[in-house]
């Protein structure tokens, strides 16, 4: 089974592959896009514990939208294969 674009983001930031049924109230969704000296990756960096994005600038759509989708097509979540709930 293959995940939807937005699944894939979310299972990106925050681990799950679905949204809780509490929301993320207490934890809500991230993007971070700033330039920042500290983060110098080309590529976004998720930090599932705050359920959070960072995002680097970048100097073209067209090269943020490959960086991005390198990252999503090449992260497994903590080493392990996701769960589907149907």
């Amino acid at each position: 089974m293959s995940l939807s674009p937005l699944t894939t983001i979310l299972v990106f930031a925050t681990g799950a592959s679905l949204v809780p049924r509490i929301g993320f109230s207490h934890t809500p969704l991230q993007f971070i896009h700033k330039d920042d000296d500290d983060f110098s990756s080309p590529f976004p960096m998720a930090n599932m514990c705050f359920n959070s994005v960072k995002l680097p600038l970048h100097t073209s759509y067209q090269v943020f939208k490959e960086k991005f989708d390198f990252a999503l097509g090449n992260t497994y979540g903590f080493g392990r294969k996701f769960v589907f709930y149907i």
